[in-house]
């Protein structure tokens, strides 16, 4: 773990900028025009920040419903809409506690198995006995109704249950891809793309699917990369025509733009740069305080300074993309001095340094994040000097993933920035209904609850029909008291030789779209 000021990251980002640039420029024009004279069925390179932890689609799931390697009975729409995937159609009783899904036609896993309900059920049953999103789901009962029908029974009403089966860690894998204790040996999908080689955790190399039901792919052979580095990351994209590159540095788009050999893509996810508070905290666990601090943010200026993009700034949890759930926020820009005395009018004195104390003590707080996604250092240390202005001492700790949900689970976390992904599951719902639990989740509230809240999300839970008012009410309440707080939407850069055709970036974070690739 280390800790980080303002001075330190931008004197290692202009160094930084100077290696890359360097580096890159050679390689960039060892690459130029080598394209033309490639195989049309050369090898597609994917690189990722992301570690392959295990063939458990419990910890790697997300990974390998991207590459293409395996599917979920329900898939979505760039807008979040549900639709058919390896299930053609599903429906529910009147209660929404019963539901019934009917497999597609023609489907073989990659041994050339037929995909059946008995596989389905198998694949759910060992998915649910693991921390999945499945565990939110309150399944009481998965059976076979005949060889092409699955019906799953809940303990409780839920309307948004199929999304529930469109998340990664719901993936449908072949029996033949568990041993006798369930666990995952091998890595048998239905995608358009079949393993050929695992080697954790860096890379798997894989190949196209003949047999696969859908659209096929072009390119034959992929291989994934995982390099954590966004530096190296950003070379790679410049070094060969045959990488596709994700995650690239902010920073690094405008040289990588200028670039004739490259096409460069941005795009707004469901995903929101966020932080939330340890509301037994004294100073947080006031909803003035909590405001105070939200309302020092100047989303605007990190927004193009760290994201390069003018419509990044999150006023609310929810990103654009779930439109039902939008709400009117005042944007204003923040007045520290306003802001401070709003402060000492809640009971703050200040010291001699013009910092803010209360009952003897410093508002002081550590603030956690991780260096996975490079903006969250950068954004950590903007926070810090805006909260500054305002007379808060913020202490920045950059440590591993792992060391917000730590902190949440044994409460020495007081705050902590992150990346939430509101796609994974499409139906917001169940993403809002794990994270705002009164008992909290790893990346949810911490000792923070909301009985109008909890209510209104449970109504949501077991209504029919699209309830916008429930909806924007519980948006409402999360802006009004903020125990999470939004701060810019985050943006997802790639980068790949103008050879390559087809590009784009799924705002759900579910898939390359590698079988709309081709050279």
């Amino acid at each position: 773990m280390k800790k980080i000021g303002l001075i330190s990251v931008l004197v290692v980002l202009a160094g930084l900028a100077w290696y890359v640039i360097a580096g890159a420029q050679t390689a960039g024009n060892n690459a130029t025009n080598t394209a033309a004279n490639d195989d049309s069925q050369q090898e597609l390179i994917v690189v990722t920040p992301w570690e392959l932890t295990s063939t458990d689609p419990s910890k790697s799931g997300f990974i390998f419903q991207r590459l293409q390697i395996a599917e979920t009975l329900v898939d979505a729409k760039q807008n979040a809409e549900l639709q058919p995937m390896l299930a053609q159609s599903w429906s529910a009783n009147e209660k929404g506690d019963v539901w019934t899904f009917v497999l597609r036609d023609g489907v073989k896993f990659h041994d050339g198995s037929p995909l059946t309900a008995d596989a389905v059920v198998k694949s759910l049953q060992v998915a649910l006995s693991k921390p999945t999103a499945l565990e939110s789901a309150a399944i009481s009962d998965i059976k076979a109704v005949d060889d092409k029908i699955v019906e799953i029974t809940l303990d409780k009403p839920l309307m948004s249950f199929p999304a529930y089966l469109a998340h990664a860690t719901s993936i449908i894998l072949a029996s033949s891809s568990f041993d006798e204790n369930n666990e995952v040996t091998q890595l048998i999908g239905t995608g358009p793309y079949y393993v050929t080689k695992f080697e954790p955790p860096q890379k798997i190399e894989q190949k196209a699917f003949a047999d696969y039901w859908g659209e096929k792919a072009k390119i034959q052979d992929v291989t994934y990369l995982a390099n954590s580095r966004s530096e190296t990351r950003t070379l790679l994209a410049q070094s060969k025509p045959n990488y596709l590159v994700f995650t690239l540095d902010s920073a690094s788009l405008t040289r990588l733009k200028q670039d004739p050999n490259l096409q460069v893509q941005s795009k707004s996810l469901a995903r929101t740069i966020e932080y939330k508070v340890n509301a037994d905290n004294p100073f947080f666990s006031d909803v003035r305080v909590r405001q105070a601090l939200s309302d020092a943010i100047d989303r605007q200026g990190i927004a193009q300074s760290v994201m390069h993009t003018d419509n990044a700034a999150a006023a609310q949890i929810l990103p654009p993309i779930f439109k039902d759930w939008q709400i009117k926020v005042p944007t204003q820009t923040p007045d520290p001095a306003a802001i401070k005395q709003r402060l000492l009018d809640a009971g703050f004195t200040e010291d001699s340094d013009g910092m803010l104390q209360k009952d003897g003590k410093p508002f002081t707080f550590t603030l956690r994040t991780f260096s996975d996604r490079p903006e969250l250092p950068i954004i950590a240390t903007a926070l810090q000097a805006q909260w500054k202005k305002i007379g808060v001492d913020v202490d920045v700790s950059v440590g591993n993933f792992s060391e917000i949900p730590s902190g949440h689970q044994d409460g020495t976390l007081e705050m902590g920035l992150y990346a939430r992904n509101y796609g994974m599951t499409p139906d917001p719902v169940g993403s809002l209904v794990e994270d705002f639990d009164p008992q909290g989740s790893d990346w949810g509230v911490m000792n923070w609850q909301n009985p109008e809240l909890t209510k209104r999300l449970l109504t949501l839970e077991t209504t029919k029909g699209n309830d916008v008012a429930t909806k924007q009410r519980v948006s409402q309440i999360i802006f009004d008291e903020r125990p999470v707080v939004p701060v810019v939407y985050y943006q997802q850069n790639a980068a790949a030789h103008k050879s390559l055709k087809g590009l784009e970036i799924d705002g759900l974070e579910r898939d390359f779209y590698l079988n709309k690739l081709s050279w």
